[in-house]
Order: C-alpha cells, then sequence, then structure tokens
C-alpha cells in the first residue's frame, strides 16, 4: 500500500475528474465535486489514523503466555475506540454519493469489529458479512489494503483462540470451530446442514484427490492442513498485491506461526484398513462395546484379551480360551446395573483378512450368559468407498442362540436354537453349513434356504438350492466391492436369502458376499430392510 501523502494528489484528480464527468461543468456542479473530493479526503485521513494509533501498540509477542493470547488483546484494544462518528461526519455533506456509501460501510465495520472482537455479541458470519461490504467499497481507495489485511486478521483471531490446537490430542473436536473460516478460504456455501457432508464436499469439490485414501472420520483434521495452507497463500497474495503495506511485516509473523501449526497437524493412519461396504447405516461410535480383532491383539471395550508381548500370534487358528474369557468379560459387564454397556451393541473392528470361523466365534461368545438376551446384537464395520465419502459404516445383524445339551452352566435354554444347517453341492462339492445370525436389530427364524449368495473366494454365486441340494439358476461372477450387483437378483427372492462363505473366507469376503444383497437401497441411501429375512452362515 501506498502512503495517504502519494495517493492523496493521484486519488483527488481521479475523483475530481469522474465527478465533473458524471455532474458535468455548471457552478452548482463543481461545488458538489469539490465536496466529494474534500469529503473522501476527510475518509481517507480518519482511515490512516485509525491505522497509525492501532499500529502504535502492536503486540510484542506472537505466543500465548497467559490467559489471552497477545494478538486478541491488541485487537480488543485497537476496536476499543471506533471511528464511525468521524467516517459518518466525513461525508455528512454528501449524502447519497459513492463517498457516503464508502463512508457509512466503514462505519458499520468499525462498529462490528468492536461487537465482535471485544463485546463478542457478533457470531463470525455476521462480521464477515460487513467487513465484506466495506472490503468490496473500497477497492482502489487509499484505505483498500487496511482493509484486505482485516480479513486476515479475521484468521489470524481465530487461530489465536485455538492457540493449542492438537497440542495434546489428534482428534480435537476445537477443529469443528474452524468450519465457519473454511468457507472464507475454500470459497463455498453450506448446502446441507449436515458437517460431515460439507467436509465431503469440500474435499470433492475444492481439494482435488487430497482426501481420496483419508478416513472420513480423520477428514475434518486433514482438511485443517489444507485451510492453514490457504491462509498462508492468501497473506503472501496479499504482500504481492501491496507490496509496500506497513502491514506486511505482522503477516509475516502471521505466516510463520501458520507454517508452526501446520507442522502439528497430525498424520493420519487408517488402521485398521477396513473392507468396502454398501451400506450406509454409520457405524457408531460410541456407547458400545468395541471387540477389536487385528495383529495388535484382541480387545473387548478396554480390556486386552491378546497381546502379541504375551506369546499371541495372529495367525487366526481357533482359540477356545479366547471364547471364554470374553463371555466371562461380557457377563461381568452386564451384572452391573451401573455400566454403560448393558444395553449396546458388540461393535467389531477387525482387519480384513480375519478369517470368519475365528470372528464368528468371538461373535458368538458375547450372547452366552444370564443376560446374553439383553445383547444379541452387532455392527460389521466396513467403510463406505465407492461414494468417495469414506464413511464408517455397518451392517447391524442379530447372533442366533446356538443351544447344547445341558448347558445349563451358560444359562442357554438347550432348548432354544435358532441356528439353521443346510448343506449345498456346487462343482462336486458337498458343502455343510449352519446360518448362524440374522440382517437386523430382531431375530428371524427359518427351517431352510432356497435362495442362496455363496462367495467361493473367486466368484460369488446367486442360486437357488434345489431339492437335491445342487445350484440352480446360478449367476457367478467376480466380487464387485461395494456395489450393488445383486440388488435385482434380491429384489426377485419370494423367501429367505442366506449369504454363505466357507469358514476360512475372510472378513472382507463376507462384506462382499453381503453388499447388495443384505440390504436394499433408495434414493437416500442403502439402509431399508429387506421384506424376506436375510441370513449369514459359514461352511465346511
Amino acid at each position: 500500500m501506498q502512503r495517504l501523502k502519494s495517493f492523496r494528489p493521484l486519488f483527488a484528480a481521479l475523483l475530481v475528474v469522474s465527478l465533473v464527468t458524471a455532474c458535468g461543468t455548471g457552478p452548482k456542479k463543481k461545488k458538489s465535486a469539490v465536496k466529494s473530493e474534500a469529503a473522501a479526503m476527510g475518509v481517507a485521513e480518519v482511515m490512516e489514523m485509525r491505522r497509525k494509533r492501532v499500529m502504535a501498540t502492536l503486540p510484542e509477542g506472537d505466543d500465548l503466555t497467559g490467559d489471552e493470547h497477545p494478538w486478541l488483546a491488541w485487537l480488543k484494544k485497537g476496536v476499543a475506540v471506533s471511528p464511525a462518528n468521524e467516517l459518518r461526519k466525513a461525508a455528512t455533506a454528501v449524502e447519497n454519493t459513492p463517498v457516503a456509501e464508502q463512508a457509512e460501510a466503514l462505519a458499520k465495520w468499525a462498529e462490528a469489529a468492536r461487537a465482535y472482537y471485544q463485546d463478542e455479541k457478533l457470531e463470525p458470519n455476521e462480521y464477515w458479512t460487513t467487513l465484506a461490504t466495506a472490503r468490496r467499497l473500497s477497492v482502489g481507495a487509499p484505505w483498500e489494503a487496511d482493509m484486505e489485511f482485516e480479513k486476515l486478521m479475521f484468521h489470524a483471531a481465530e487461530l489465536a483462540r485455538s492457540w493449542t490446537l492438537f497440542d495434546s490430542d489428534r482428534h480435537d473436536d476445537r477443529v469443528l470451530r474452524f468450519f465457519t473460516y473454511w468457507k472464507f478460504v475454500f470459497d463455498f456455501n453450506p448446502k446441507t446442514g449436515i458437517y460431515e457432508d460439507e467436509v465431503n464436499w469440500v474435499c470433492a469439490n475444492k481439494l482435488g484427490d487430497y482426501c481420496n485414501a483419508i478416513p472420513m472420520e480423520e477428514r475434518p483434521t486433514q482438511v485443517q492442513k489444507k485451510y492453514y495452507e490457504g491462509v498462508i497463500a492468501q497473506i503472501e497474495a496479499y504482500k504481492l498485491k501491496f507490496a509496500t503495506s506497513p502491514w506486511n511485516p505482522l503477516l509475516d509473523r502471521f505466516a510463520a506461526k501458520y507454517k508452526d501449526k501446520l507442522a502439528k497437524v497430525p498424520k493420519f493412519e487408517e488402521y485398521p484398513i477396513f473392507p468396502g461396504i454398501r451400506s450406509t447405516f454409520a457405524a457408531p461410535l460410541g456407547g458400545n462395546a468395541v471387540l477389536t480383532i487385528t495383529d495388535k491383539g484382541v480387545n473387548l471395550m478396554d480390556n486386552q484379551l491378546r497381546k502379541p508381548e504375551d506369546g499371541w500370534k495372529p495367525d487366526w487358528t481357533p482359540d477356545a480360551k479366547l471364547a471364554e474369557d470374553i463371555s466371562k468379560l461380557v457377563e461381568a459387564v452386564r451384572s452391573t446395573t451401573q455400566s454403560q454397556y448393558n444395553q449396546s451393541n458388540i461393535l467389531l473392528v477387525t482387519l480384513a483378512d480375519v478369517p470368519m470361523r475365528y470372528l464368528e466365534a468371538a461373535l458368538r461368545a458375547t450372547i452366552v450368559g444370564e443376560h446374553a438376551k439383553e445383547w444379541s446384537t452387532a455392527w460389521l464395520v466396513g467403510r463406505r468407498r465407492g461414494d468417495g465419502s469414506n464413511r464408517r459404516a455397518g451392517y447391524q445383524i442379530t447372533i442366533l442362540p446356538l443351544a447344547a445339551a445341558g448347558d445349563k452352566k451358560n444359562h442357554v435354554d438347550p432348548t432354544v436354537n435358532k441356528t439353521v444347517p443346510f448343506s449345498f453341492t456346487l462343482d462336486k462339492k458337498k458343502w455343510q453349513c449352519l446360518a448362524w445370525a440374522n440382517v437386523g436389530k430382531d431375530p428371524y427364524e427359518a427351517k431352510a434356504f432356497q435362495s442362496i449368495v455363496f462367495h467361493d473366494g473367486k466368484l460369488i454365486h446367486a442360486a437357488r438350492i434345489s431339492g437335491t441340494g445342487a445350484l440352480t439358476g446360478d449367476q457367478a461372477a467376480p466380487s464387485d466391492g461395494e456395489g450393488g450387483r445383486l440388488e435385482a437378483w434380491g429384489d426377485a427372492q419370494a423367501t429367505s436369502i442366506v449369504v454363505a462363505v466357507p469358514e476360512t473366507a475372510s472378513y472382507k469376503q463376507l462384506l462382499e458376499a453381503m453388499n447388495g444383497v443384505a440390504l436394499r437401497c433408495d434414493v437416500e441411501g442403502c439402509k431399508v430392510p429387506r421384506v424376506q429375512p436375510v441370513f449369514l452362515a459359514t461352511c465346511k
């Protein structure tokens, strides 16, 4: 920005030419032009005096040393004295002119700045609207650089308010506060009112392929990194446009701190890497008993039941003792009426390649015991990748009781057995299967199955089981991941559907077989229960 002395002759000359051209050359018109010129110079002087006053008390430090960041303390002191009256007075004699409009916009901004920074009576969006009007009407004026600096100060103030962001918590919820400020760097208007949808929209429309590999729950933190970079870019653009602005040394200080904060944005790691899922039911994150099965160990809630340091190896061999440990833990938790988990679901978080025989045994162990009827549901968690959202989503299932004669020690009624044994033949191999769960939050009953989806490891078969056990009308094809190839087939079935996999099949293969079959999809997503029950089975 050039100093007022160098701006003043050119600004006055241009103003006189424009006013004379617009108003004619008569005596009254010339007098009006002179008044407007004087008013404009008066506004410029008020703005210059304000800048000098504010800059005389620039903050000495750029780090938080007390209860309030020095940038904020300086800001509040600067806006405490408002030039609004002087601005309006400078343009009193030239009402209904561009100069008067400029002065009024600046006066409203000055009042809004005090209400926003000092009194804290305005929301960020309200202040930004007033500031944006003043900036628009300041283009080409001697104080343009001052008003463009205020845009950058708006962002720096929020940086100061959230100075300790990410210092102690990599999932710091305070990052949500910055959504308002993202709008003014990424230049967008929220459309849905749903935070996750807005973050995904920014990713898809403003950040190229930056978010492609980032899980949804990590995206706010990682978009914050791009926001910091965006503010730094705006500072550099300002300095390029206003090379002599007196604000530039302070902006260099701002930029240095933004770069420091940029380096503190936590790196993300998706672990475990979930297989793709077609469901749009959000996998619940809180209030659930999470069963985690990865190569780092087996955990239920906060209890680590298996860990490598104890000699445990993730080779996924059958572990009868693990089922016993899970049952004891769950029963102990359920018997405590104060526990938040008494009425919760199991949330299965597992590696994609863990075999189903291991997972089924672990899940089944959670419904053994006196209180089993209170906690028989679970969520199979995956990640919805096909729509670019990378959301955690899940299929809710009900685990069916498998009674054994004389199993009174586990409080299981030996007469209750809702699992369904069945068999079929494929490529001359006879598979013996057991349906051990169904999709949904309520148990269903079945005696046999006619409609089957079977993942053999290479192909997913969709067929009918004939009276002889052979598969007929087989629609076999490789997995389409979380696609909907089998939706039309599922819609055409009039009886219960069983989704089956070998007991050696991976968790990923189970979800691949369920996708397109477990639920129906409509314009609102994939969360519509099928009219006909859908069961899950493992085979050997």
